[in-house]
């Protein structure tokens, strides 16, 4: 985690804000995978249940683990927009879904998956058995913020 001092112009500097309900707000700078990146590994999962798809929770846990992209510590899978307030890792994974359903390697909601299932295509299996080996992962930076509960 790397942090950076946030400076309101009436506090001075500060890691820490004050939220409603007893919530404190630290803001950083944090990692998560890179726009394409998370695609080999969305695939990779899916191989494993080509027929019966996964669940939407279990692909993201997997994805975000330690064994895909072990520089992601708690802070950067905990780490959240600033305005949205929505996971950073777990929406980047989702927009890397978004791409591989335009490509035509995993099955759109409805479209032979129910929703909640990613499934994959035969054009997405192919992709992963042949690109797994050469993968590795890529990270970006973001502004970011955690939300954490006043002890």
């Amino acid at each position: 985690m790397l942090t950076t001092p946030y400076v309101d112009s009436t506090t001075g500097p500060s890691n820490n804000i004050r939220g409603k309900r007893g919530r404190v707000i630290s803001r950083l700078r944090a990692r998560s995978p890179s726009r394409n990146s998370a695609e080999i590994p969305i695939l990779f999962v899916l191989s494993k249940a080509p027929d019966v798809g996964v669940q939407t929770r279990t692909v993201l846990q997997e994805v975000r683990s330690a064994r895909w992209f072990g520089k992601l510590d708690d802070d950067d899978r905990k780490a959240r927009y600033q305005g949205s307030r929505r996971k950073i890792t777990d929406s980047v994974i989702k927009w890397s879904k978004k791409n591989l359903v335009a490509k035509g390697e995993i099955f759109p909601p409805g479209d032979g998956c129910q929703v909640g299932v990613w499934k994959i295509t035969q054009k997405g299996l192919k992709r992963a058995k042949e690109e797994i080996t050469g993968w590795s992962p890529f990270y970006s930076y973001h502004d970011a913020i955690i939300i954490e509960e006043e002890k």
